[in-house]
């Protein structure tokens, strides 16, 4: 059996098609995922994502040894993103990309006004960036294209059912919205009433659901079987913990990217003076919660590296930075984890001391976010695993296991949350087949000096 994993990340969309049997990626297919760019800031458009993913789609079925064996996909995507959708199922505008900083002025207003006293935003406060903020920002600057819309769902959720799966949100992304009571995993109706939005909240389904089957002109387009499964995902970052293996409270993963999300599960959410500073939502099963502290950690990178290395090759970058020290620079992310300062900088310090204080700084911001994760939990972990891009860097372990303070365990599948939506497919569909797919790992401490 193969099944496919869709990823619709931040900066691209990948279909990985993966063989349940010999646990091996028998194809994978990746491009940008198209942005919008305007006075009014970043933006999706719907239709241009799902196009991406059709196309992706037939070259994979172009590559597989045999599409007929392709039995269900699923879908992770980005999280904090609304797709506004019409009576016909159709999107209406565009999608503000979860990054962008639409939505905030309107979370501040509603969390000290409506919201205040509601008891969601005491148990789980929201997060600004949360859809909830840019549904709020739509009906005060984009009123015409909210008056037509019926519903709407996250973007991950809209492909399943742009593919030909029923109209839902899963939990996980549902988590993020910031009207969704995650002990009962029901939309909160004193939230959704308090704020004032005509229209209806999707139905609810938790990861691994089965939603149906590729739509007629979608399987004759792509030449796989109509009968493919179509089968719920969730958040991408809960996606690649699930391909990873993550699967007990004993573990905190660590998914590095353009965003560098903390998380570990739980099998209750937390409550109380605990609960504070913690987001916390569904996993991508049936069962369990998560806990979760995100830091734009790669904005940060990408930041320093435009101004430092601009036009330089990464593996240059790197061999420049080993022979550099920060040299007593202090980078530091603020507490809101939105702003970075650097201090301490001696008039002789040249780009490598800077660039290597920018990662020290984040390393350490990361180890107190562990630190924070491992109170509220009330245990420490017994191992840390980490999984993206910056993972392959040795220098990034070295910095990384210096501020934890104990050895990490490296996910060696580069597209571990494509991976893990493969894995929620064939769960879906076989479970006996999807109960030993989990991706590689690399024994703590053994790589590479680390």
């Amino acid at each position: 059996m193969i099944t496919l994993g869709i990823d619709v990340g931040t900066t691209h969309t990948k279909v990985l098609a993966l063989d349940t049997e010999s646990h091996v990626t028998v194809a994978l297919e990746s491009a940008p995922t198209p942005v919008w760019r305007d006075e009014q800031g970043a933006a999706h458009r719907p239709r241009q994502v799902l196009e991406t993913v059709l196309e992706l789609m037939a070259r994979v079925a172009s590559t597989v040894p045999d599409a007929s064996a392709v039995r269900a996909l699923s879908v992770a995507s980005v999280g904090e993103e609304v797709v506004l959708l019409g009576a016909d199922g159709g999107p209406i505008g565009d999608a503000i990309a979860w990054y962008d900083p639409r939505g905030l002025a309107e979370a501040k207003s509603f969390l000290h006004g409506l919201g205040a006293d509601l008891a969601l935003t005491h148990r789980w406060p929201p997060d600004a960036t949360f859809s909830l903020f840019k549904l709020l920002w739509l009906r005060r600057h984009a009123p015409d294209d909210l008056a037509a819309a019926t519903t709407w769902t996250d973007l991950g959720d809209y492909v399943l059912h742009g593919l030909g799966g029923d109209l839902v949100m899963d939990w996980s992304h549902a988590s993020r919205a910031g009207a969704f009571d995650i002990e009962s995993r029901t939309w909160d109706p004193d939230t959704v009433t308090a704020a004032e939005l005509d229209l209806d909240f999707p139905a609810l389904v938790p990861g691994g659901t089965i939603l149906g089957t590729l739509a007629g002109p979608s399987a004759r387009r792509l030449g796989f079987p109509a009968e493919l499964v179509l089968v719920s995902g969730g958040h991408d970052h809960l996606c690649a913990a699930y391909g990873a293996g993550v699967r007990s409270t004993a573990e905190l993963f660590l998914s590095a990217g353009t965003s560098e999300a903390h998380l570990s599960l739980l099998d209750a959410p937390l409550q109380g003076p605990s609960a504070r500073g913690v987001d916390q939502g569904c996993y991508v099963d049936d069962h369990t919660w998560y806990a979760h502290i995100n830091i734009h950690s790669g904005h940060f990178f990408q930041q320093w590296r435009e101004l430092l290395y601009q036009g330089v090759d990464e593996a240059a970058m790197y061999a420049e930075l080993e022979a550099s020290d920060a040299a007593g620079i202090d980078f530091s992310v603020t507490d809101d984890l939105r702003l970075g300062r650097l201090d301490a900088v001696p008039y002789d310090a040249d780009r490598g001391a800077v660039m290597c204080a920018v990662l020290e700084g984040l390393a350490r911001r990361s180890a107190g976010i562990i630190e924070h994760l491992e109170q509220a939990a009330g245990r420490p972990y017994e191992s840390i695993l980490v999984a993206g891009h910056p993972t392959r860097i040795a220098l990034w372990r070295r910095l990384r296991q210096t501020a934890y303070g104990r050895p990490i365990e490296r996910v060696l599948e580069p597209e571990v949350t494509a991976f893990g939506a493969a894995v929620m497919a064939a769960a879906a569909v076989e479970p006996a087949s999807a109960a030993g797919l989990v991706a590689a790992r690399h024994d703590a401490g053994r790589e590479d000096g680390v």
